[in-house]
């Protein structure tokens, strides 16, 4: 019954923990399937790769690779065009929806984690919020170590973050990311970067400057120029900062020297953006209106560059003022209000402010979730407890029960055997006296008794119970042959075997009584063991006793322990 009950309990358990956790099966191998599919440039090579892929690969497999697949179509798609494109769209949201059937939480992060850089790219806001906070809500309880990319997702979502002015959760995300990247990793470059432009951000010079150095050691341990390019140009921010301006150009033009080595115009047009303010700063204004207006010719190129493109005409402005240049100032300032009408729906402080807004709340909305949950499990947790309690307490009082049951039967079961032993005992007391004590009747009485001193003793050895073992011992005792039980032995040989006992006591002078025991019991036909077993001594004393007998009377004692056979 009490393993019945047991068995209860433990189903119960094990339904109760499985219900509070699902566990998480990531594949494994995204992370190296990403790493060789993110260099693929062309749709049909990517498209035939995974068509292939698919095709060999195991069931639960097909949904992953699919939703890798699309993601990365959709990125290719938005490289090619260089701009929002229906297309893209339409992937990325196909790619979310395979995630969420999955359920699986790393790989619908990793999903909305680059849908959300998609419209990050863009410099819209507004549309890459829902992403973000879908991905960085899940990031908050599921382990990032099974998140694909888990380095870039962290990145990416820290710079969002960081752009709308939320810099606790970017630093947090950041901090993360340097935990679990290698040093050896361009990532861990990247992140070193990016908390280095936080604390810019902030002001904090000293910890940005900290972190850009340490952006500068890394990428030179990797070859990446570029990284290292960008840490100089944030550098030369901090240096014109402090006022230490000819460093700060030397930092600058280094940058812009190595972005146009790489081809990385975007990278350019912000150091020349940078060296522009600088120009100003230091009073060269024509030096300031030269390389700003090579920025603006990239700038104007991309619809999604308008915050930089205002950035540079803000610069222009001010160089104009400077040279009381009205008729240039005029025309600028009717383009800034242009752009500032177009930014007042994707990336202006107005949307930074609101989307900033939004997350604020929707983390707090999280908050009172998260604390409504709380309640809820609590409620369920005390339900369970009380559950729980009354089944530890139906199976302790069953278990209780059914021990005592068990020792009563144990009980029971032992008084059983010990009547048995007593029963036997005193049957066979009475058939020897029955028989009127003759040697024979006493032969197969004391056959009997070392019978039941063997099984005595057995039973002995498996007892536990201290009581019960003590009963044993009595009964055991009472076996052995007491004196009186010796002179009735004794009168019995004597009137049988008058003529070998006389020859015992007359041929082995101050025999002891005790050594006459073992003469007369081995007589019968006795054996040591059954003689020690009789007398309640061990058989190495039965043979000690018989070689001291033997040093004391030589070949005589032989000839009596021959005659009785027993040698």
């Amino acid at each position: 019954m009490s393993r019945y009950f047991k068995l209860i309990f433990t189903c119960f358990l094990f339904t109760l923990l499985s219900s509070y956790s699902k566990a998480e099966h990531p594949s494994t191998h995204l992370d190296r399937l990403l790493a060789k599919y993110r260099s693929y440039t062309q749709e049909d090579r990517l498209t035939y790769s995974f068509d292939s892929l698919i095709q060999k690969s195991k069931t639960e497999e097909k949904p992953f690779l699919k939703i890798i697949y699309k993601t990365l179509l959709a990125h290719l798609y938005s490289k090619k065009n260089d701009r929002k494109n229906a297309p893209s769209e339409q992937l990325y949201r196909e790619a979310i929806t395979l995630a969420e059937q999955t359920h699986h939480t790393g790989i619908l992060i990793w999903a909305n984690t680059e849908f959300g850089n998609y419209y990050y790219t863009y410099s819209e806001y507004i549309s890459a919020l829902p992403y973000y906070l879908s991905a960085s809500r899940a990031l908050e309880s599921f382990p990032i170590s099974k998140v694909p990319e888990a380095s870039r997702v962290l990145i990416k979502n820290a710079y969002f973050f960081g752009t709308i002015d939320d810099h606790q959760t970017s630093i947090k995300l950041l901090e993360t990311g340097l935990e679990i990247t290698p040093r050896s990793s361009s990532e861990y470059g990247n992140i070193l970067y990016a908390i280095g432009a936080l604390y810019l951000k902030k002001e904090a010079l000293e910890e940005a400057e900290t972190y850009f150095l340490r952006t500068i050691t890394s990428a030179n341990n990797t070859a990446d120029e570029m990284r290292r390019a960008k840490a100089l140009g944030e550098l030369a921010i901090i240096y014109s900062m402090r006022g230490d301006t000819h460093k700060a150009e030397i930092y600058l033009l280094e940058d812009i020297a190595i972005s146009e080595k790489k081809g990385d115009q975007r990278n350019t047009m912000y150091a020349q953006i940078q060296l522009g303010k600088l120009y100003f700063k230091i009073g060269r204004l024509d030096k300031s209106e030269q390389i700003i207006s090579k920025a603006l010719l990239y700038a104007t190129t991309k619809l999604y560059l308008k915050g930089f493109e205002k950035e540079i005409l803000e610069i222009k402005l001010k160089i104009a003022q400077a040279k009381q240049d009205s008729q240039s100032e005029l025309a600028l300032r009717k383009k800034l209000d242009k752009i500032n009408l177009h930014l007042s729906v994707t990336d202006g402080q107005e949307i930074v402010d609101k989307v900033n807004w939004q997350t604020q709340k929707e983390r707090i909305k999280w908050q009172l979730e998260a604390e409504q949950a709380k309640l809820d499990k609590s409620s369920i947790l005390k339900w369970t407890w009380a559950t729980v309690s009354f089944l530890l307490c139906l199976i302790i009082v069953l278990t209780f029960l059914s021990y005592n049951r068990r020792l009563k039967f144990q009980r029971l079961h032992f008084e059983r055997k010990l009547l048995s032993f007593e029963f036997e005992k005193i049957r066979s007391e009475k058939l020897l006296k029955e028989t009127n004590n003759t040697l024979s009747s006493y032969q197969v009485y004391l056959e009997k008794k070392n019978e039941q001193i063997d099984q005595l003793e057995y039973e002995i050895d498996k007892i536990k119970n201290e009581s019960e073992r003590q009963s044993l011992e009595s009964l055991l005792d009472s076996h052995l042959m007491t004196d009186e039980n010796w002179m009735l032995f004794k009168n019995a040989f004597i009137a049988e075997k008058e003529e070998f006992y006389d020859d015992v006591l007359n041929t082995l002078p101050a025999l002891t009584e005790s050594n006459l025991r073992i003469i007369l019991l081995q007589k019968l036909g006795l054996n040591n063991q059954e003689v020690a077993n009789l007398l309640g001594i061990t058989i190495d004393a039965v043979k000690k006793s018989k070689q001291r007998m033997r040093k004391k009377y030589g070949e005589t004692l032989d000839q009596i322990l021959k005659e009785s056979h027993c040698v």
